[in-house]
């Protein structure tokens, strides 16, 4: 945690998972306000339609994948769609509500 660079990062033990949607409330109940929370997710792709979906273990919900310098290069990689993924991304922050979309940033297929 850095509170001059106004950054902090948060590592996982091996095999353990959380909500990452659960962060900026963690920030705000800390008396923070997050502009940007960028996340790496490991889970299975999905699709909905047209709209692609992270599906994250241990998690209650889909992240959808929105936007992002590597968006398109994803959906244009249709061989990957339920596969295991790590993703890198922006969480997309809505108000008080807990985020269930990110960006993609950066992708890689997982072993």
């Amino acid at each position: 945690m850095s509170l001059q660079k106004g950054e902090g990062q948060v590592f996982l033990k091996a095999g353990r998972s959380f909500d990452p949607a659960r962060i900026p409330k963690a920030i705000k109940d800390a008396g923070f306000t997050a502009t940007e929370v960028r996340v790496t997710a490991a889970g299975t792709l999905s699709a909905r339609g047209q709209q692609l979906e992270l599906n994250v273990p241990g998690v209650g919900h889909a992240f959808t994948l929105n936007g992002g310098p590597q968006a398109e290069a994803l959906k244009k990689r249709s061989d990957l769609v339920g596969k295991r993924l790590r993703i890198t991304g922006k969480l997309q922050l809505a108000g008080d509500k807990p985020p269930t979309a990110m960006s993609v940033e950066e992708f890689l297929p997982v072993q």
